[in-house]
């Protein structure tokens, strides 16, 4: 992560390889992806998103889980107003 002024200011990819503490990680289902975040954001695709997404945001951190309906296709970390404002970019 990278920050500034104690600020947080940049998105962590994770790779396909890692999983979250709660075991989600590309590949797993959007079903397993709910059981393990039933607090998540269903967020809807909007033109200028690039697929459906869960938003699981905490106090201090948070994932963007983008998939395509069935399986997690990408897991981003970071703040919950930096993931929003990814998941309007392509």
């Amino acid at each position: 992560m990278v920050f500034d002024s104690d600020r947080r200011v940049l998105l962590w990819p994770l790779p396909p390889e890692q999983r979250t503490s709660e075991g989600i990680g590309v590949g797993s289902t959007v079903y397993h992806a709910w059981l393990a975040y039933p607090d998540a954001e269903a967020l809807r695709p909007e033109p200028a998103a690039a697929s459906d997404a869960l938003l699981v945001h905490r106090i201090d951190r948070g994932y963007l889980i983008r998939h395509d309906g069935t399986v997690v296709r990408q897991l981003i970390a970071g703040t919950e107003e930096l993931l929003r404002a990814a998941y309007q970019t392509r």
